[in-house]
């Protein structure tokens, strides 16, 4: 039997965001490994097949693998207290097209692991501290740093997610020279941000209203917090806006997209005004990304895509499902099925091929409609949907003998 392990990480959510990379739960490589294990164990004759999903967040880079990498790097930058850390910078090795040959030689897709720069922390006091004094400048920095590492033709995607920082992507900005500066050098450079989360800056379901179940600030601080990021950042979109009038997007497509690209976003990419033409405002879909950066970034002609769409074509998917008998995937928490999250996108996958597609989580609270609609075909959670005691609470090791057994448990169930 041909089986695909495509699992995404497995992190608590203990306000409904993923703690990626936070120490707590595994990364997507250790969860798949855990899997093949425990099924090689019970089925040695079934041909297993290894993929890790990642979807923009922190550690994005890492499931990238060897043979798609052209060159990497570690950039140094500044976390949102001014604290050093490490982001990798990867050049991707060009694919064939549809017609059989490479892609242009002159032109390259690179992918920044920006996230792990603004990673939110497990401690909300610590959270706390971010969002009232921390800056998104060092993600500016580390952007400009990749920016100088390609050329004309390429195409740089930045991974983002949620943040505790709040600033409305102001540091982004003025690390990248301030605003003539930095959409001089956008409009010269194809940029697009690969997010994580699809929350939207402002509004009472926004990143800033958020802030107060992330950190241990009040509902009120967060709402003052949220009043003037939004306002900042909406007076860079509106200065943008009129040094370019024209402008409402990328001007180029991001080459990464190619055979998902027909799916679109699962929610609108821009708002529209009476006119019904396009624009960027702090409730558009993904402009919380990064403390509010993914919203100044668009301004400035950045594009922006579902993070997990943008991984699955990096990694892909469609060719990995192909000629499977089952695939496995896997996430940390799953309250719904994100259509533009990894399970989401691997189901959907998944199901276009008329194949089986099995989730495990450390916790379900997700219907069995839920899942067929989403392409799954059953989901096995490591926790009971109303236990007291969370699923990674007992550590990694533990979590990783837990794994282990369900493999070996799903491989007699499944295999045939």
């Amino acid at each position: 039997m041909k089986v695909l392990l495509a699992p995404g990480g497995m992190w608590p959510e203990p306000a409904g965001v993923p703690l990626a990379g936070s120490g707590h739960g595994l990364a997507p490589s250790r969860v798949a490994a855990c899997l093949a294990s425990g099924w090689s164990q019970a089925r040695p004759h079934d041909a297993l097949s290894l993929l890790p999903m990642a979807d923009g967040g922190p550690g994005s880079a890492q499931v990238i693998g060897p043979h798609q990498v052209a060159s990497r790097e570690v950039i140094q930058g500044r976390g949102p207290l001014g604290q050093v850390r490490e982001v990798d910078l990867v050049r991707l090795v060009p694919r064939p097209s549809r017609s059989g040959n490479q892609d242009r030689g002159e032109a390259s897709t690179w992918f920044l692991d920006a996230a792990r720069l603004l990673a939110l922390p497990t401690d909300p006091g610590e959270a706390a501290q971010e969002a009232l004094e921390g800056s998104t400048s060092g993600l500016g920095g580390v952007i400009g740093a990749a920016l100088s590492r390609t050329g004309p033709l390429d195409t740089l995607l930045v991974g983002m997610s949620r943040s505790a920082v709040h600033d409305g992507g102001l540091g982004t900005m003025d690390a990248l020279g301030g605003l003539r500066a930095a959409k001089d050098l956008l409009s010269r450079r194809s940029l697009g941000l690969v997010l994580a989360d699809d929350i939207a800056l402002g509004g009472m379901n926004g990143a800033g209203a958020a802030l107060a179940g992330v950190t241990t600030i009040s509902p009120e601080r967060a709402q003052e917090l949220d009043r003037r990021a939004c306002a900042r950042a909406m007076e860079v979109v509106s200065a943008a806006q009129d040094l370019d009038p024209g402008a409402v997007g990328p001007r180029r497509p991001l080459p990464v997209i190619t055979a998902l690209n027909d799916v679109g976003l699962s929610a609108s990419a821009h708002t529209a005004d009476s006119a019904g033409t396009a624009r960027l405002s702090t409730s558009t879909w993904g402009t919380g990304a990064g403390g509010g950066s993914a919203l100044v970034l668009r301004a400035l002609g950045a594009g922006a895509r579902p993070g997990a769409r943008v991984m699955a074509e990096i990694l892909g998917l469609s060719d990995a499902v192909c000629a499977q008998d089952l695939v496995v995937t896997a996430w940390g928490e799953l309250y719904d099925v994100l259509s533009d999250g990894v399970v989401g996108v691997v189901g959907q996958q998944t199901a276009s091929q008329a194949l089986p597609c099995i989730v495990v989580c450390g916790r379900c609270a997700v219907s069995r409609a839920e899942l067929a609609a989403a392409g799954v075909t059953n989901a096995y959670g490591l926790q009971e949907v109303h236990a007291t005691e969370s699923w990674e609470a007992s550590g990694s090791p533990w979590l990783e003998s837990r794994l282990t057994d369900l493999g070996s448990r799903l491989s007699r169930t499944w295999s045939r």
